[in-house]
């Protein structure tokens, strides 16, 4: 397994890329040990000496460091996030609120795959590709609830978006209604992207 690491603009944080979602259509950021409780993964790394936060995202780790080197670090984290992705153990405890990916609704999956195309109009790529969309789920009548967010609390295309998003989820066989919520928590962030709408945006 090789696991890809890119350098971010805050150079006390490195981000992992395993090749392979790890929580897809969502992001978990953790501050310290107490807060990753529900994953395994991020207690793992929160146990290595010198690791200050976890993020993980959809097909990446952002791990933060404080007073340790990256030369010290890095050959550590990379081990345990093979290891870990190598066993195939959960990213999510069973049970926890954050869903593996193996367990989505299909109909949340037909409905992911439709906001695919939802294009943000400044940004020229897809709202699930650049990380927009938080969470699907679908209630048992039958409507898509949706959290997404925008780049900015003030961007000039939300409503644009928040209807794009609802017209694509009740365009979905078996979808009768649809609810989208915009929230700013966690803020959106570049990194939020999945590797495909970084390369096309030129990260």
């Amino acid at each position: 397994m090789f696991i890809q690491t890119q350098p971010m603009s805050d150079p006390d944080s490195l981000r992992f890329l395993p090749g392979q979602p790890v929580l897809p259509g969502t992001v978990m950021k953790m501050a310290d040990r107490s807060e990753a409780v529900t994953s395994p993964l991020a207690t793992a790394l929160f146990d290595v000496e010198g690791v200050a936060s976890v993020t993980l995202g959809p097909d990446y780790i952002v791990v933060g460091k404080k007073g340790m080197a990256w030369d010290h670090l890095k050959p550590m984290l990379l081990g345990l996030i093979t290891d870990h992705f190598v066993r195939g153990a959960p990213v999510i405890r069973s049970g926890s609120p954050a869903r593996e990916p193996e367990t989505e609704d299909p109909l949340a999956t037909a409905v992911r795959h439709a906001l695919e195309t939802v294009i943000d109009p400044e940004l020229g790529y897809n709202i699930v590709g650049l990380g927009l969309v938080y969470a699907v789920a679908i209630d048992k009548d039958g409507t898509a609830a949706i959290t997404m967010t925008t780049t900015t609390p003030g961007c000039p295309a939300t409503n644009y978006l928040r209807n794009g998003a609802y017209q694509a989820a009740v365009g979905v066989e078996g979808i009768d209604d649809a609810e989208v919520v915009l929230t700013y928590d966690p803020p959106w962030e570049p990194e939020m992207m999945s590797q495909e709408a970084r390369a096309w945006l030129g990260f």
